[in-house]
């Protein structure tokens, strides 16, 4: 084995995940800490491979970004906050921007990525359904102690699917994954072997349909409504706007998934009314949080400049005056970041969409993973969990094309 090919980049949602199932046994495991040790590995990684390069706006962008968080320790502390809430929301939220890079320098072929991270998601997956299932007593009093569950029984904790890393993320990474999946639905992964393209698909539609049970199973409001777009996303692109699948399998899917609803309809209708009372309050929490986020929003340290990195997140639970946004990630980033730093993420955002449509063809997944990190993120602190995080950049940076034509640090530097 060429040793000098494994990139730690790759492995790190299967090590992530490892680190999160040892918890189960380890009391003392923290998988934060340990997550954040594994994404310093992987800027070291990039920095020796001389993968951190600024070739057009949006790397520009990115790293003026990246900057821009680890300056706002200083109105952080101005504002009375404490130095480790900048700490613990830095390696939660801004270090996983190293995935930027590590998606610019994927070139061509982000398979072995999205390959690891599917299986990162099957492993997480599949443990959350078997305990779903069995409901042992030491995993309800463990998701107690996590803070997942209310009550440490089996009753409570089936209300929600958590596997090892609470429903709210097992809920986006799934419907992350369901994208991710959907990279190899048209033969991505093929590229260095032949004659694999029938496996490929294969795998990629169980790993969809897998991504898409668990999501379901996580029972976030949020996820729900995302997984359903990305279902139409997905077949839209791929069966009619692109023509990329035969419309033949469009049929049969149609057909399979009327099958199996009729299937749990007659076996257990009240599991479909669940999800069903979950879906239509959806309006009803966006109304219950929109309170919350006015007071954030009027009690700002600065509108320009922002509170600072962690003012407004779980990190500053506890502190007197301080404006926590429990559910709201774009309210959230605003509140911390101002009008200078949300106006350039939304820019690097706006460069990475637009680029990934121009080249939907091969960028379809990522360009979905975006859109769905934003979508959840509005009732969600999505991207301030430090295992949701690495997914969406890496998204951004596959997507950014640095078209020479149009770039102007390219044009710059021609001058």
């Amino acid at each position: 084995m060429d040793f000098s090919k494994i990139r730690i980049s790759n492995a790190y949602y299967i090590l992530v995940a490892l680190g999160y199932v040892l918890t189960l046994v380890f009391a003392d495991m923290r998988p934060g800490v340990f997550g954040a040790f594994l994404m310093i590995l992987v800027l070291g990684e990039l920095i020796l491979k001389k993968e951190v390069k600024i070739n057009c706006t949006a790397d520009a962008i990115a790293i003026i970004y990246f900057a821009y968080q680890i300056l706002s320790v200083i109105w952080l502390l101005a504002g009375g906050f404490p130095f480790s809430v900048f700490i613990e929301e830095f390696v939660s939220s801004t270090l996983p921007m190293v995935f930027y890079f590590v998606g610019r320098s994927s070139g061509k072929n982000g398979a072995k990525w999205f390959m690891t991270y599917i299986i990162a998601i099957m492993l997480l997956g599949i443990i959350g359904v078997v305990f779903y299932i069995t409901a042992p007593d030491f995993y309800c009093r463990w998701a107690y102690d996590w803070g997942y569950i209310s009550k440490p029984d089996a009753a409570t904790m089936r209300v929600r699917m958590h596997s090892v890393i609470g429903s709210t993320c097992l809920s986006f990474i799934s419907v992350a994954g369901m994208l991710a999946g959907s990279y190899f639905l048209t033969g991505h992964g093929d590229e260095e072997k032949s004659g694999t393209k029938k496996r490929t698909v294969i795998f990629a539609v169980a790993a969809t349909a897998l991504s898409l049970l668990f999501a379901i199973m996580a029972n976030q409001r949020s996820g729900l409504v995302a997984a359903a777009l990305v279902i139409i996303y997905i077949n839209y692109l791929l069966f009619f706007k692109l023509d990329m699948i035969p419309r033949k399998f469009f049929i049969y899917e149609v057909i399979a998934i009327a099958a199996v609803f009729a299937l749990i309809c007659a076996v257990k209708f009240e599991f479909i009314l669940k999800f069903w009372y979950r879906i239509i309050s959806l309006p009803t929490a966006i109304s219950q949080r929109s309170e919350q986020w006015v007071a954030a929003v009027n009690n700002m340290y600065s509108s320009w400049i922002g509170n600072g990195l962690g003012a407004n997140g779980h990190k500053a639970l506890g502190i007197e005056d301080a404006h926590v946004i429990a559910d709201g990630g774009l309210v959230k980033l605003y509140c911390e970041n101002g009008v200078i730093g949300f106006s350039l993420w939304v820019y690097l955002l706006f460069l990475a969409l637009s680029d990934g449509a121009k080249n939907i063809r091969e960028r379809y997944a990522e360009a979905g993973i975006i859109a769905v990190a934003v979508l959840q993120s509005i009732g969600s602190n999505m991207l301030a969990f430090q295992i949701c995080a690495p997914v969406f950049w890496f998204a951004v940076g596959r997507c950014i094309s640095c078209d020479r034509a149009r770039d102007i640090i390219p044009r710059f530097r021609n001058k």
